[in-house]
């Protein structure tokens, strides 16, 4: 009895659990050849700096070119240093002057891969971007899980206990 009351309540809490919409992450780049990349036009380094993501989530770059070359973002899923086939769809237009923004939908591909510019050779215009599969639950629906079956479980032993009492009292003496 006790297991299906927490299993139900388990269920319960599943169904009424919305699915997350796939959140927009917006990320601004500068990038110079010689410099690397950075989130703030003073801030370059080789590597750039990480980037962390969801597969599905929109990925909106802001990228800016500090040294007035032609740049072309994208991410290098086999490290080969080109811009395969496979990897188009992570591939920014090129800019040169003024700021570019550029969207895409992060790919079904899990791991760390590096991001580059394409063009003149990435020269210190390199860095990591993270893929993960899914997003870690967020500490208040466990918290609020734990609560819901601690309370369940407080409410089975009530009952289990009002129902042992009840089977444990003695008859009432025969009248005399």
């Amino acid at each position: 009895m006790a297991a299906s009351l927490v299993s139900l309540l388990l269920a319960t809490l599943e169904i009424g659990t919305p699915v997350a919409a796939a959140p927009n992450i917006t990320y601004q780049l500068y990038g110079n050849r010689n410099s690397g990349w950075g989130f703030t036009n003073n801030s370059l380094t080789t590597p750039g700096p990480p980037i962390e993501v969801v597969v599905g989530d929109n990925l909106t770059l802001n990228l800016t070119s500090l040294d007035g070359r032609s740049h072309n973002w994208y991410i290098d899923y086999n490290n080969n240093s080109v811009v395969d086939a496979n990897e188009t769809g992570s591939s920014s237009p090129t800019f040169r002057t003024g700021a570019r923004l550029w969207n895409f939908t992060v790919s079904n591909r899990t791991g760390t891969f590096p991001y580059r510019s394409r063009f003149n050779g990435d020269g210190n215009m390199w860095g990591n971007i993270t893929v993960l599969g899914s997003r870690g639950e967020p500490a208040l629906t466990n918290l609020v899980l734990i609560g819901g079956v601690a309370i369940a479980l407080v409410g089975v032993l009530a009952i289990a206990a009002l129902a042992y009492r009840r089977r444990r009292v003695p008859p009432a003496p025969p009248p005399e």
